[in-house]
């Protein structure tokens, strides 16, 4: 059998970009195309007239086997992009690729090149997020958040957001407004020379739909995203994901199941607790709702952003979520994965919390926040953690539990023998895990309770 076209080595087209390709003994060079690459360590050039020449690497400088050798190991990510990732880099502004590849890389290392802090690590996902404040610039841009995600020790997406209504400066305006769409716009300028025209794409659905310009490079989805002029955003992730509209594969009722019961633990202090939420910490803005909402996703394995959920649920610039509005746009995202939204009886009813507790599942709390319940709050956990509350000897009776705001965050434990419940904020990682008494949250104004179900 001809060895040249026996069909178990042949690979795939990979390139159609010339090259000068260089002799090894004689230092001649040609100038070709790649057609293909073999596993036999040979590739078929096609030259300037069109012809093509099947050449052993072993023909070529060490140069030229060097990026043979490349093409043959990335031979199953398709067709290589004539841009290479160092141009990308240079345009963006930031050491983000190392290769052409950012599917395979390490989220932690990479995380660490950017400068991005540990956000959350779980057992099933891991996620950093910086607030540049608009010092630092990418694609000639202010940054204002910037979000890596990553499953299986691998680079899952990434997330820039640049300006938008709940970090813009001095406020949300109409001005702003017009500063969002600019940015936008600028984005797609500075990408647009260097990748082409971009196709119109959209991700997600319902409420949670977002029109996108999209570029495809080395199987990358390099999407602009402008929602309503409240947000600009550059989100990156794999092709193959953006083409579902950004959906994953999810996992089924049993897998849920199992996951979320083996999550609870229970410690010998009498602690039943639910592990494994990632922090989404939603930064200084006042998206406790949209932050809350993605860790929970999260948590069910649907990912999500807080900023698309902030202008889906029309939360305001400086805060301020109605429940009702945001349970309506999260509904077709539930329902394409298959969960539920229920509401619990507004009266707390420690059995109840136990038993979804019990089962895995982090109970959404919506309340009436005080400065006298927060207080309270963080005297509990200082002196459980051993450290040293800011007021040794609370005054309740001193404390204010009339004046506050609504509010949001997780009921993920509870403690049967010390009679206290836990609570987790989206205020970062020191608020993770916070106990209260039983008693102070009974008093506080509960407004909802609900749980996702399967």
């Amino acid at each position: 059998m001809n060895r040249y076209i026996t069909a178990l080595t042949l690979l795939c087209i990979l390139t159609a970009d010339a090259r000068l390709w260089t002799d090894r003994e004689t230092g001649r060079q040609i100038e070709a195309e790649v057609v293909k690459v073999y596993t036999r360590r040979e590739v078929v050039l096609k030259r300037q007239d069109r012809s093509t020449i099947t050449v052993p690497f072993d023909r070529f400088s060490e140069k030229d086997v060097q990026h043979l050798e490349y093409l043959l190991q990335r031979r199953k990510r398709g067709r290589l992009h004539n841009v290479p990732w160092q141009t990308l880099n240079q345009t963006f502004g930031i050491e983000l690729w190392q290769d052409d590849w950012l599917w395979d890389d390490d989220p932690t290392a990479t995380a660490i090149r950017l400068e991005i802090p540990l956000e959350s690590k779980t057992d099933y996902m891991e996620n950093y997020r910086t607030y540049p404040a608009g010092e630092l610039h990418v694609l000639t841009q202010p940054l204002y958040a910037c979000t890596l995600y990553g499953r299986a020790e691998k680079i899952d997406s990434l997330t820039l957001v640049f300006l938008n209504q709940g970090d813009a400066p001095q406020g949300y305006s109409t001005s702003a407004r017009h500063k969002i769409e600019a940015a936008a716009e600028a984005l797609v300028a500075q990408l647009q020379p260097l990748l082409g025209k971009p196709k119109r794409d959209s991700l997600g659905r319902g409420d949670l739909r977002e029109k996108v310009w999209r570029w495809d490079w080395n199987d990358h989805a390099l999407m602009v995203s402008l929602m309503e002029g409240k947000y600009a955003a550059l989100k990156i992730m794999p092709a193959p994901r953006a083409d579902r509209g950004g959906r994953i594969d999810s996992l089924g009722y049993t897998q849920l199941r199992q996951r979320a019961t083996q999550n609870v633990a229970r410690r010998p202090n009498g602690d039943t607790i639910i592990q494994n939420i990632p922090m989404i910490d939603q930064g200084p803005k006042g998206y406790c709702s949209p932050a809350t909402w993605e860790r929970y996703l999260r948590y069910f394995d649907i990912p999500a952003d807080m900023y698309l959920i902030a202008v889906a649920a029309n939360t305001s610039p400086g805060g301020g979520t109605y429940p009702h509005l945001i349970k309506q746009a999260m509904e077709p995202l539930l329902s394409a994965y298959g969960r539920d939204l229920i509401d619990l009886e507004r009266d707390m009813d420690i059995k109840e919390i136990a038993k979804q507790i019990d089962r895995g599942l982090p109970i959404m709390w919506s309340f009436w926040s005080t400065p006298g319940f927060q207080t309270v709050a963080n005297h509990n956990h200082a002196l459980r953690s051993g450290l040293e509350p800011e007021e040794p000897d609370l005054d309740l009776e001193a404390l204010e539990f009339r004046r506050g705001g609504g509010h949001i965050c997780m009921i993920i434990g509870y403690n049967l023998q010390q009679r206290e419940l836990c609570i987790s904020d989206s205020w970062g990682a020191d608020y993770t895990e916070r106990w209260v008494p039983m008693q102070q949250m009974f008093k506080a104004r509960t407004t909802q309770l609900s749980i996702l179900r399967w």
